[in-house]
C-alpha cells in the first residue's frame, strides 16, 4: 500500500512539473483545455477553440467534431481520475457544479485555472457564461456573436395570448420535474408555455404522481433520454384524465437541446415553441 500510494505521488509531482512548465509559458492565455462539462463543450467549439481542447468526458459528445478528442472518463466527478486530467496538462478545466466541486482545489494547487458553470440556472446565467468564456479565450466578438443570435432566436417567438400549460417530465423514477429555479423552466416559459410547477422554487423537485394529475397540463413533454414513450404516459394509472393525454398532445425533445446551458438555448425555445402551434 505505501509504494503504491509513493508511485501516485511522484506521479502527480512529475505531472505537476511538466504541466507547470506548460503552462508558465502560455500565462497569456488558455491554449490546453480539458472540459468535463458538456455544455462548456459546446460553448467553446461554438467560439471556434475546439483546437485547445485536449480532453473531455464521455458525455462531451457536441458537435460531432468534439466526439474524436480522447475521453477521461464519464461525467459524474467521482468516476474521474485527478491524475488521468493532469496527464493531458491542461492549463484549464471546464467543469460544472455540484458535479466537479472536489476537483477544484487539487487541480489549482497544481497551477490548474478551474471554471465550474453554474449557467444551468437560466437563459441570462448561460449568456453571461458564454461572454465569460469568450474573455478567456480572447474571443469576446465571437461570444457577443453567440448571445446575441440567442436573444434574437428567442425574440423571434410569436407571443402567444393563450399560453398552454406543460408538465415537463425530467424523470419518472421518481418523478422529477422543472421547477422555477431552472433553465428548463425558463425555456418553457420563453417558448409560449406556462409550467405547471413553476411555482416550486427548486430547479428540479420530485414531485407525486397525484400532484401531477392535479395540475392537468394540457400538455406533456418528456425528453428522449427517458427512454419513455407516449404509450407508456397512456398506459399510466389515472393519466387518462389528464388533457394532454385525452388529445395525444404528448411530445418527445432532444434532452441534450433543451437541458444544457450552451449556445444551443435560442434553437431549444424554437424548438419547444413549435410544439404549441
Amino acid at each position: 500500500m505505501g509504494r503504491h500510494t509513493g508511485r501516485i505521488h511522484i506521479l502527480l509531482a512529475s505531472l505537476f512539473l511538466l504541466c507547470f512548465s506548460l503552462n508558465a509559458e502560455t500565462a497569456a492565455s488558455v491554449q490546453r483545455i480539458v472540459c468535463l462539462s458538456p455544455s462548456g463543450a459546446e460553448i467553446l467549439c461554438a467560439l471556434g477553440s475546439i483546437d485547445k481542447i485536449k480532453a473531455r468526458t464521455d458525455f462531451c459528445d457536441y458537435p460531432e467534431g468534439i466526439k474524436t478528442l480522447p475521453s477521461v472518463g464519464g461525467f459524474d466527478g467521482k468516476t474521474l481520475s485527478i491524475e488521468t486530467i493532469l496527464s493531458y496538462c491542461p492549463d484549464f478545466v471546464y467543469g460544472s457544479q455540484g458535479m466537479h466541486d472536489f476537483l477544484k482545489k487539487p487541480l489549482e494547487k497544481c497551477g490548474v485555472k478551474v471554471f465550474l458553470s453554474d449557467a444551468s440556472t437560466g437563459i441570462l446565467q448561460t449568456e453571461q457564461e458564454i461572454l465569460y468564456i469568450a474573455q478567456i479565450m480572447e474571443k469576446p466578438q465571437e461570444g457577443k456573436k453567440i448571445t446575441g443570435l440567442i436573444e434574437s432566436q428567442i425574440k423571434s417567438v410569436p407571443k402567444n395570448l393563450h399560453p398552454k400549460t406543460v408538465y415537463y417530465e425530467v424523470w419518472n423514477e421518481p418523478f422529477i420535474t422543472a421547477g422555477k429555479q431552472s433553465l428548463i423552466n425558463e425555456l418553457l416559459e420563453a417558448a409560449g408555455f406556462i409550467n405547471v410547477f413553476s411555482a416550486v422554487k427548486e430547479s428540479y423537485p420530485m414531485v407525486s404522481e397525484e400532484s401531477i394529475i392535479a395540475a392537468q397540463p394540457q400538455i406533456i413533454i418528456i425528453p428522449d433520454a427517458n427512454t419513455v414513450t407516449e404509450q407508456d404516459i397512456k398506459n399510466r394509472r389515472g393519466w387518462s384524465k389528464i388533457p394532454a393525454v385525452k388529445n395525444t398532445c404528448i411530445f418527445t425533445v432532444n434532452a441534450d437541446l433543451v437541458s444544457r446551458p450552451g449556445p444551443r438555448i435560442g434553437e431549444a425555445v424554437l424548438e419547444l415553441s413549435k410544439l404549441v402551434r
